[in-house]
């Protein structure tokens, strides 16, 4: 087994911390239905914009979600569908997503 450099761990660790977090966990499943502004994930949650942005923020430094712009909102998504895999992983059963069932 070849050893995992500095920086892969240091990416493993960095995305765990992300994920380590309920409110980052719920913006994973809901971004997992379909892409959407902070505002409108915000509604999904019942939290304030301020909130769910900062939490974005540090999902998307980890490279877990990706953000584009449409005319003046920012809309966010997951960047990878593997991630749900590794929620449900976690879970031990499906949380949602595209193809899957909602539990």
């Amino acid at each position: 087994m070849t050893p995992l450099s500095d920086d892969r761990v240091r990416r493993i660790t960095g995305r765990a911390h992300a994920l380590a977090d309920a409110t980052r966990v719920r913006i994973v499943h809901v971004l997992a239905r379909t892409d959407l502004p902070v505002g409108q994930i915000a509604r999904a949650l019942a939290s304030p914009p301020s909130t769910i942005s900062k939490h974005l923020q540090v999902l998307f430094r980890e490279g877990l979600v990706t953000r584009r712009r449409d005319a003046s909102a920012v809309i966010y998504s997951l960047a990878d569908p593997d991630l749900l895999e590794w929620c449900r992983y976690f879970s031990g059963r499906q949380i949602g997503g595209h193809g899957s069932r909602v539990s």
